[in-house]
């Protein structure tokens, strides 16, 4: 077979203080892209002008509603027809960089015919305080977690994937005629908040693998506010729940999934639990300290530390202060309690 050719897609929204260096890391790759294409979708800054000083072709997208699956949607109508079934579609978010050989490793992935699409393994970039250094802490280690796991991910990071053009053809086919679940737009599920997940169910339902090596590092920003950090997870949480309804939750792909939705929630229970009686009993006089619960919390907190070296120092120490990432915990698991309620709710589970 010919090489396979590499297109590079960066779906963008006033993105003009980071595509530069996302574009940077495209330009330093070590398998170099055979074209990069930047889908300016509803942009009021100078995003395009920057993508093109950096060597970018850029196109606009037209009345796109759809978010950054819309937009998605509207380039690949435009060149998916044209490619080999062995092309690869590299999708970047404008503000994430990637490492040097990404490209390489992902090709070598998508030779194998097992393999429908590779994920990257995302860290967290530097600044935003002790918010910022919490979110890096939480993904250093899903990394961790992910490099144990065989480079298998739960959900292909929306921050960076590559797909083969033949898998994506297939979604199209199937979500036509209905095998997959449909919804608006024809590659990527518009409805979706959380397309990542939609795109993993749906490779992973037509029989592919979707690895996600270590070396496919990828370095995005994290959220600056406490505000916007909880509709991030918010919008993750209510759109894996969204994905789970739509494919449904006991196929052989899902059920681990919602194995993991069940123990979170166990988790969530167990959490209250646990601080509702730890107040009931100081309150009351009857709070005692045991050797035994002593020591299993030694162990947890010693994991928390071992866990997150590889963030270094600062998040070593962080670590070893637990109730800093005790309250973080907390905060999502906030989230996700919010998540479910909206869910027992049948309320619409929608962007806004």
């Amino acid at each position: 077979m010919d090489r396979p050719r590499i297109h590079v897609l960066i779906p963008a929204h006033n993105e003009e203080a980071s595509i530069a260096a996302t574009l940077e890391s495209v330009a330093a790759q070590q398998l170099p892209a055979d074209d990069v294409l930047v889908i300016a979708d509803n942009c009021t800054d100078s995003t395009a002008l920057v993508a093109e000083q950096h060597g970018a072709t850029v196109v606009a997208t037209k009345n796109n509603t759809g978010k950054k699956a819309g937009a998605l949607n509207q380039a690949l109508a435009q060149v998916l027809p044209g490619m080999d079934d062995n092309d690869i579609i590299l999708v970047l978010d404008a503000d994430s960089a990637i490492a040097p050989e990404f490209l390489a490793i992902a090709r070598a992935e998508l030779a194998k015919p097992e393999v429908g699409a590779v994920g990257g393994v995302f860290y967290g970039k530097g600044g935003n305080g002790l918010i910022g250094a919490l979110q890096r802490a939480e993904y250093v280690r899903y990394a961790r977690q992910v490099a144990r796991n065989g480079s298998h991910a739960h959900v292909l990071t929306g921050t960076a994937t590559a797909f083969s053009a033949k898998v994506l053809g297939q979604i199209a086919a199937r979500r036509k005629d209905g095998s997959l679940p449909p919804g608006p737009g024809v590659y990527y599920d518009e409805r979706t908040m959380t397309e990542d997940s939609y795109m993993t169910f749906a490779i992973k339902t037509l029989g592919y693998q979707t690895p996600s090596p270590a070396e496919c590092w990828v370095s995005t920003e994290v959220m600056p506010t406490w505000r916007m950090l909880w509709r991030q997870r918010r919008r993750w949480q209510l759109g894996a729940l969204e994905n789970l309804k739509a494919f449904g939750p006991l196929t052989r792909v899902t059920w681990t999934y919602t194995a993991r939705q069940v123990v979170s929630a166990a988790e969530l229970a167990w959490f209250a639990a646990y601080a509702a009686t730890t107040v009931w009993g100081s309150l009351n006089g009857q709070y005692r300290v045991l050797p035994f619960w002593i020591a299993i919390g030694a162990i947890f907190w010693l994991e928390r530390i071992v866990s997150v070296r590889k963030g270094g120092l600062k998040a070593t120490l962080m670590a070893s202060i637990m109730l800093i990432e005790l309250g973080y915990s907390f905060f999502l698991k906030a989230v996700n309690l919010y998540s479910y309620l909206k869910l027992l709710r049948n309320r619409e589970i929608s962007w806004s």
